[in-house]
């Protein structure tokens, strides 16, 4: 009997477990995916997502799916207890993924629909039920024992690598004894999940209450359910706080059991940590396993997501002998500073929101008022790892590429739909004509898929043209004074040139970086 060794063996399959077998399961690998739970949680945690992610579940054929009920917001503002507005996040806008800037989500509807992408992955296969009670880390695989409870059985499963999406309390980042640090956030709040019995619509609708007396916030979760917390003040009673009647109470201006349901009463501890190392020889941490911000920006998922979007595709080329195993190495050095920026973003409009004392409240309603507040600082970009760091590298290197509608043979579809989501060349001028031996060799080696997008013209309608649309790349290329960019299969920019000669010495850095390529 062969033994059977799996590319790679997961533990743990909330959202971000999911997008990560998705992703390897699309690619062909073989994943084994244990979960403790029985079942798909049925119950909302994450209730936010931005363009970024949405363009990855697009990557995984469930973005349309998904898009039936996630409600595309439109601001999230933060306001006073006199109502007076402190911060606006403008969401009004399509993101540079081609996808609307930010989403408000039912979770469940999301993780119905990843699961069935994953479903149509023949050589993912998911266990649930089954908790896992030893690593053993050798040279060339890993073994992982687990345990179903409610049978008693044990089972040693065998794989290249191991991923630990087993969230905060993980049991791989314990077992392997990975460090862990607090960053000092811990506050707790009551949360409250409804299914409305009717449309509801208020003039506040997404947003925090920053009132001292009760900080509170309230926002949709998609399209039937919404969510109201509110910070657990000195001296409450847990008990009475998770009573039905006080939390029907406390909502009371906003909504009744005429107008909703509720399906979910919990107190939740907010806090802030980031583990220390993220991987040890062939096991990695992703997700909450990794990281736990508040959940102030609504990123703490979003980053989960992407933490799977970069391990994927990496094990990915690792292990079809493309690249050698130096290739994970960089998977800390992008991920980790990228998180700690958004956990400090989320910690420091935290501490807005959950200010209590009335001196210290209405010093910062000042400062506010009087402009004297600087504005957010613009979202993180990869500033480490496979990136053109070169002393003379473009400044999109590190940055989201661009996701625009094209028009191909008289079909209009988003980009990465024509032309697939692993690595592509969008460019301004033909590329085949500058590339030398070496740059397309390489361009072979990683299929890397050259888009050139061209404007709308009676020269651009022979078959085969690929015409922008709306003329997001030509405004791209603009703003960013670029005419070609490197984007990598989870839609960072390597880098990007301003002149078509230095093409191929951008493709020499990238092959540098990917050190082994297999010839």
């Amino acid at each position: 009997m062969v033994e059977t060794i799996f590319d790679v063996v997961q533990i743990g399959y909330g959202p971000v477990g999911q997008v990560l077998a998705a992703q390897l399961g699309k690619r062909g690998r073989t994943v084994a995916v244990y979960e403790r739970h029985p079942s798909l949680y049925a119950l909302p945690r994450a209730g936010h997502f931005d363009h970024e992610i949405m363009r990855i579940f697009q990557s995984m054929g469930c973005a349309e799916e998904i898009e039936v009920d996630a409600f595309p917001a439109t601001k999230y503002q933060w306001r006073n207890a006199e109502g007076e507005l402190l911060i606006s996040f403008d969401w009004d806008q399509v993101g540079v993924s081609g996808w609307m800037s930010d989403y408000l989500m039912y979770q469940p509807h999301i993780e119905n629909a990843i699961h069935r992408a994953v479903d149509n992955c023949p050589s993912v296969s998911i266990n649930h039920g089954w908790e896992a009670t030893d690593i053993d880390l050798l040279d060339d695989h890993v073994q992982v024992t687990f345990e179903q409870p409610s049978t008693g059985e044990r089972r040693t499963v065998k794989a290249r690598y191991l991923v630990g999406a087993d969230g905060a309390n993980s049991f791989v980042r314990r077992h392997l004894d990975l460090p862990w640090t607090d960053l000092g956030f811990n506050e707790s709040w009551v949360v409250l999940d409804f299914k409305q019995k009717r449309p509801l619509e208020f003039e506040f609708d997404n947003g925090q209450i920053c009132d001292p007396k009760r900080p509170l916030c309230l926002f949709q979760l998609g399209k039937s359910h919404r969510r109201f917390e509110y910070m657990v003040m000195p001296g409450e009673s847990r008990d009475e706080l998770l009573t039905p009647e006080h939390a029907w109470k406390v909502i009371e201006p906003w909504i009744t059991q005429d107008d909703a349901q509720l399906i979910r009463h919990v107190i939740y501890t907010f806090k802030s940590g980031l583990a220390g190392r993220w991987s040890q020889g062939r096991a990695f941490l992703v997700g909450d396993a990794a990281h736990l911000m508040p959940p102030f920006l609504g990123q703490g998922m979003c980053s989960g997501v992407r933490d799977a979007m970069n391990l994927a595709w990496k094990l990915d080329l690792v292990l079809s002998g493309k690249v050698g195993p130096e290739l994970l190495e960089s998977y800390e050095p992008e991920r980790s500073p990228h998180i700690k920026e958004i956990i400090d973003l989320a910690v420091q409009v935290g501490n807005i929101s959950c200010m209590v004392d009335p001196e210290e409240v209405a010093r910062r309603d000042k400062a506010f008022r009087d402009g004297d507040v600087p504005p957010p600082p613009p979202f993180p970009i990869l500033r480490a790892g496979l990136i053109d760091t070169a002393a003379d590298a473009h400044p999109v290197s590190g940055q989201l590429g661009p996701q625009g509608q094209l028009e191909l043979d008289g079909v209009c579809k988003r980009s990465d739909d024509i032309h697939g989501t692993g690595w592509q060349m969008i460019c301004d001028f033909d590329a085949y004509e500058v590339l030398d031996e070496s740059s397309f060799r390489l361009l072979e080696q990683l299929s890397i898929q050259v888009v050139r997008p061209l404007a709308k013209s009676p020269d651009a309608d022979g078959q085969g043209s690929v015409i922008d649309l709306n003329g997001s790349y030509r405004d791209y290329f603009s703003k960013n004074q670029v005419r070609a960019v490197i984007v990598r299969p989870d839609f960072y920019v390597f880098g990007g040139v301003s002149d078509a000669c230095a093409l191929n010495t951008l493709f020499a850095r990238l092959g540098a970086g990917l050190g082994q390529l297999a010839g």
